[in-house]
C-alpha cells in the first residue's frame, strides 16, 4: 500500500458495517432491557430465584427449631423487597413466617406435603403466579416453603439474564448478518464501482496530445459523479490555458520574425570586423528560437495529419547541410555528409528538414570552435545520425535533454527546444530519438524513422 493511502474501500466498508451491526444489535438489546424494566417485568415473576435464596437460608438450630441463617444474600433480598412475605413448615409442624402472609397460604403449606414445587394462584390475564411453593431438603428433614413472587432480581442475576438474552437472541443474528456483510460487501462494491474502474481506465489515456478527452460519467455512482465532473471542468480550464499559451507562443514567434530578419539583414550589410561574426551568430540563434517556437506549433497542429510523401534522405541531408554551412563556418566547425546510398522513406519532408537542422545547430552550439560534425544516413531501419567531436552528453542526462526547455548548462546558449522538437518529429513518423556517444568522442543523435514497409532503399 502506498504512503498516504487509506486502504481498500471494500474492507473499510466491511469493518464499518460490521461495527455498525454490532452497535445496532447491542442497542436493540439495551432497548428491550429498558422496555422490559419500564413495563415492570424485570422482576422474579415466577418466584424461583426468591424461593432459592430463602431456601438456602432455611435450617434448624441446636435446639431443633426452624430458623433462617442471616447471610448477605438474604439480607439484600429483605432490603430490596420490603413487601416480601414467606412461610416455611418442616416435617415436625414447626413454622417460620416473614411479612404479612395471607391466611390461605398457612393452610396450603400443609396441604402440599409431597409436592416438589408449584406455581400458586395463576392470574387469568397475565398468567403470573401470586406465590410459589418449593420443597427443600435440609439436614434435619424436608421443609415446605411458600414465597411471594415479583421480588426484584439482584445485579448478578440481571447480568446473567442480559448475557443469556444476548447469546440467545442477539448473538446468532449478529453473527449471521456479519458473515453476510463480509461475503457480500466486496462483491457489491465491485459491481457498484465498475463505472469508476472504467473512468480510471479512460483517465490513463488522457495526455497533452488529446485535449478533448474527458472522463466518462456513464455508470459512475452518484456519490462519485461530482468528482468526475469537477475533474472534467479542470480539464476544460487546463485545455483553455494550454490553448492560450500556444496562441501566445505562436503570436510571439510571428511577431519576432520580422524584427529579427531586419536585424539579420542589417548585420549582413555591416563591413567585416571583429564584432560582425558574434552578431551574426546571435541573430542566427534568435531566428532559430523563433523558428523552433513556430515548429512546435506546427507539430501540434500536424499530429494525426502528417503529409507523407516519398523522400530521399541523402538529398534532404545535403540540402540542410548546405543551408547551415555558413553558420558552421562562422562557428569554426567542419560539417560533412556521409551517405553512400540513397535511402527513400515516406515522410513529411519539411518536418524532417527542420529536425535535421535542429540536430546540426545543436551540434554547432555545443560542440565549440573546431568541432567536427558528421551527418550520416543509415539503413534498416532508416535513420539520420549526427555525430560531433564536442564534449558529449553525460549518461545520466541523456533522457532529460529531450524534454522541452531542458538545458545541460542552465546558463548555456539556446532555449532547450531543439532536441524536443526532433523527438516530436521522430514520434510523428513512428520512430524515436536516440541519444548516445559518437565515435568522434562527442554526442551521437540518431533520428530513427519507422522501419519498412514505410522505409525503402534505392541505389
Amino acid at each position: 500500500m502506498k504512503t498516504g493511502t487509506v486502504g481498500s474501500l471494500r474492507w473499510r466498508l466491511v469493518r464499518s458495517l460490521v461495527m455498525l451491526q454490532v452497535a445496532a444489535s447491542l442497542l436493540v438489546l439495551l432497548g428491550f432491557v429498558a422496555l422490559y424494566g419500564a413495563a415492570g417485568r424485570f422482576v422474579d415473576e415466577g418466584g424461583e430465584a426468591t424461593a432459592q435464596i430463602v431456601g438456602r437460608a432455611l435450617g434448624h438450630g441446636a435446639d431443633g427449631r426452624l430458623q433462617l441463617a442471616q447471610g448477605e444474600e438474604l439480607q439484600w433480598l429483605l432490603r430490596a423487597a420490603p413487601e416480601l412475605w414467606f412461610i416455611a413448615r418442616d416435617a415436625r409442624g414447626q413454622t417460620l413466617r416473614h411479612g404479612q402472609v395471607p391466611p390461605r397460604y398457612e393452610t396450603l403449606v400443609q396441604v402440599l406435603d409431597g409436592v416438589q414445587r408449584s406455581a400458586l394462584d395463576l392470574a387469568d390475564a397475565s398468567a403470573r403466579p401470586a406465590a410459589r411453593f418449593e420443597r427443600f431438603d435440609t439436614a434435619s428433614g424436608p421443609v415446605n416453603l411458600i414465597v411471594r413472587t415479583r421480588a426484584p432480581f439482584s445485579l448478578m442475576s440481571k447480568l446473567k439474564w442480559w448475557g443469556v438474552a444476548f447469546l440467545v437472541l442477539v448473538a446468532p443474528i449478529m453473527l449471521v448478518t456479519s458473515l453476510v456483510v463480509v461475503v457480500a460487501t466486496p462483491f457489491v462494491i465491485r459491481r457498484g464501482l465498475r463505472g469508476v474502474v472504467a473512468t480510471a481506465a479512460q483517465a490513463e489515456h488522457v495526455d497533452i496530445d488529446a485535449l478533448a478527452t474527458r472522463l466518462p460519467a456513464q455508470g459512475v455512482p452518484a456519490e462519485i459523479l461530482p468528482l468526475v465532473e469537477a475533474v472534467n471542468r479542470a480539464f476544460d480550464r487546463l485545455d483553455e490555458g494550454y490553448r492560450r499559451q500556444a496562441r501566445f507562443l505562436a503570436d510571439a514567434a510571428h511577431e519576432l520574425r520580422t524584427p529579427i530578419t531586419t536585424l539579420r539583414i542589417q548585420a549582413d550589410a555591416l563591413p567585416e570586423s571583429a564584432h560582425k561574426a558574434p552578431l551574426l551568430r546571435a541573430t542566427t540563434r534568435l531566428m532559430t528560437l523563433a523558428e523552433q517556437l513556430l515548429d512546435l506549433q506546427r507539430l501540434q497542429r500536424a499530429r494525426g495529419g502528417m503529409q507523407a510523401e516519398a523522400t530521399e534522405l541523402r538529398a534532404l541531408c545535403e540540402r540542410v547541410a548546405a543551408d547551415l554551412a555558413p553558420l558552421a563556418i562562422l562557428s569554426g566547425c567542419a560539417l560533412a555528409v556521409e551517405a553512400p546510398r540513397a535511402v527513400w522513406v515516406r515522410a513529411d519532408a519539411s518536418a524532417l528538414e527542420r529536425a535535421v537542422a535542429n540536430l546540426i545547430q545543436n551540434a554547432i552550439e555545443h560542440g565549440g570552435a573546431g568541432c567536427e560534425i558528421q551527418l550520416c544516413v543509415e539503413e534498416g531501419p532508416a535513420a539520420i545520425a549526427v555525430h560531433d567531436s564536442g564534449p558529449g552528453i553525460p549518461v545520466q542526462q541523456r533522457e532529460q535533454v529531450i524534454e522541452p526547455f531542458h538545458r545541460i548548462h542552465p546558463r548555456g546558449r539556446g532555449a532547450g527546444l531543439g532536441l524536443h522538437l526532433v523527438a516530436e518529429v521522430a514520434q510523428m513518423h513512428g520512430g524515436r530519438l536516440v541519444v548516445g556517444e559518437s565515435p568522434l568522442g562527442g554526442a551521437r543523435m540518431q533520428l530513427v524513422l519507422q522501419a519498412p514497409p514505410q522505409a525503402f532503399v534505392r541505389e
